[in-house]
């Protein structure tokens, strides 16, 4: 038996690079992001009082012990570190605010984005398993905010502190100059490749996800006809496969953390030996020496701190990377129609070849008069036709024209419904029957969602419910029965008072009594709006005005 592929991930070489995106998004926030960096370099500049009170402290001891000098360091002291400490509070609170923002923003690009996505993006995918990446927000904003409290004030204090150093003597000079170079190599040469394996590492996560979706939501295959040990097996597969990718990320991560520890032993060793030789030979004060030694401890500390912070740095571009491929899905661009349609629509097609996975079709031309009904009798391309009618997938050869004008020049979603209504099976959302028919569309309230259930057939049965139309559904329609979902479908299609309706196979799943009634109530509907539905029913399609057989 063939395992899939579980090392094939999204190309990524058709996006930004995760740091350009993320550098892109910072930009957005420019002015909190100027008082971030303000309040650092203010709260920097201040953790340098600590060593030179403990400079200015040791010469003082040195000349004689005075009460009044020492007093007035440990107020200078006490005053500095408390706004150093509103500062850092300060951060927090602007940190937290752009955290906010990231999320709203994501999030509204999102839900613009995803009503209107060309469905050629989706080909080969499963959208569901692609809307999972949406959790990489809560990592974005995480990371986010280490990096923002963290990442800038280690470098603010790192660069202000050495130059303190350099100022004491030249020689402590080049030492700062080595200490850069070695934390820059820390940073960026040693962590090559840390992003690239950060990312195959987040994508083994979300095939690991969707697999075991797939074994909840398929009880059939694994729980009734015994496909508990492919679950099981697979499962392993992927979970070797994340730790494969795991291994690779932590060897990035782990040389980092032992250099920059390494880094800390030499740096602080370096900086005794050579400041107790400058002491020796009267280049140095003893204060300036404890100065300095505290100096380059809180730089180190720092630094360290900031190896915590790369795995952070690494997930943040993870993120980045998952959610970018959300947010560059092409969307459809419609040009709204002044045109406002008040009576059925004709619907006209040339010669239609399409391909879509493994199906192949061909549809010939023709030509529907406004106010007909056509059946399009087939057992196996309905969702396909649909695909073509709705706009949703473009053909190959062939172009579809409402009213003389193509469709895709037509801005269907712009029309909320008014242009066309599509009845599919089972595509209910998590809501109320109300928010599953009106969809908060204008002009449709309470009073139209109880009409059209009225005419499908259905409101007699909603109307027990104890909440009515306020009873939640949950994905796929559960309590609703199949039919009920089927005819919910063809109300929420209809709410609208489209011009065009097409229905996709809900009539076949009907019973004969049902049938007969929805088939009265489309016929009754002939004098508003143009009916194309598909089946694979011929008693269905022989109540019809006209008829199409589409044969493989």
């Amino acid at each position: 038996m063939g395992e899939p592929d579980l090392k094939t991930s999204h190309a990524t070489t058709n996006h930004p690079p995760p740091l350009r995106r993320f550098v892109r998004m910072l930009l957005l926030e420019r002015k909190d992001l100027a008082a971030i960096v303000v309040f650092s370099l203010v709260a920097s500049i201040l953790s340098l009082v600590s060593p030179l009170a403990v400079e200015a402290l040791v010469n003082v001891v040195s000349w004689g012990i005075y009460l009044q000098p020492l007093i007035i360091l440990a107020m200078v002291l006490l005053v500095s570190l408390s706004f150093q400490a509103i500062l850092s509070v300060l951060q927090a609170l602007v940190v937290e605010v752009v955290q906010r923002r990231q999320f709203v923003r994501i999030v509204g690009d999102l839900a613009h984005r995803f009503p209107q996505v060309a469905r050629s993006q989706l080909v080969g995918i499963y959208p569901r398993e692609l809307a999972n990446r949406l959790f990489d927000i809560m990592t974005i904003q995480k990371a986010t905010a280490v990096l923002l409290l963290d990442g800038i004030s280690i470098i603010l204090i790192s660069l202000i502190g050495l130059c303190l150093l350099g100022f004491y003597h030249p020689f402590l000079l080049g030492f700062d100059v080595i200490l850069i170079t070695l934390m820059t190599l820390v940073t960026w040469g040693l962590g090559w490749g840390g992003v690239r394996t950060s990312i195959q590492e987040s994508a083994t996560k979300y095939r690991t996800v969707h697999w075991l979706q797939d074994v909840l939501d398929t009880p059939s295959a694994f729980q009734i006809n015994g496909g508990r040990a492919l679950a099981i097996s697979r499962s392993s597969l992927l979970a070797a496969d994340y730790v494969r990718a795991r291994k690779n990320h932590f060897r990035v991560y782990i040389r980092q953390i032992a250099f920059a520890a390494g880094v800390n032993a030499f740096a602080l060793t370096a900086l005794l030996g050579l400041g107790g030789w400058l002491v020796i030979h009267g280049e140095l004060t003893l204060g300036q020496l404890v100065a300095s030694e505290l100096v380059v401890t809180m730089v180190l500390a720092a630094f360290t701190k900031a190896g915590k912070s790369i795995e952070k740095f690494y997930d943040l571009m993870a993120g980045m990377d998952k959610i970018g491929h959300l947010l560059d899905l092409q969307t459809t661009q419609e040009h709204p129609n002044p045109k406002l349609y008040s009576e059925p629509v004709e619907v006209e097609w040339t010669r239609m070849v399409t391909h879509y996975g493994t199906q192949q079709m061909t549809l010939e031309p023709c030509r529907i008069p406004a106010g007909s009904m056509l059946a399009i009798v087939t057992h196996q391309y309905s969702s396909l036709v649909m695909k073509v009618l709705t706009g949703t997938l473009t053909p190959d050869s062939g172009k579809v024209s409402i009213q003389g004008v193509e469709l895709e020049r037509q801005a269907v979603g712009c029309q909320q419904g008014r242009l066309m209504g599509y009845a599919a099976p089972a595509k209910i959302f998590a809501g109320t029957i109300l928010d599953n028919i009106a969809l908060q569309r204008e002009g449709i309230d309470e009073n139209r969602c109880r009409e059209v259930l009225e005419q499908v057939g259905l409101w007699k049965q909603l109307a027990n419910l104890p909440q009515g139309l306020l009873t939640s559904l949950q994905t796929g329609g559960f309590p609703l029965t199949k039919l009920q979902c089927h005819q919910l479908m063809i109300a929420q299609a209809v709410a609208a008072g489209p011009r065009l309706l097409l229905i996709e196979d809900l009539m076949d799943h009907l019973s004969p009594a049902d049938q007969e009634e929805l088939m009265g109530f489309l016929k009754s509907q002939k004098a508003t709006c143009t009916i194309i539905l598909t089946t694979g029913s011929a008693s269905i399609a022989n109540r019809c005005d006209d008829q199409i057989h589409l044969e493989a």
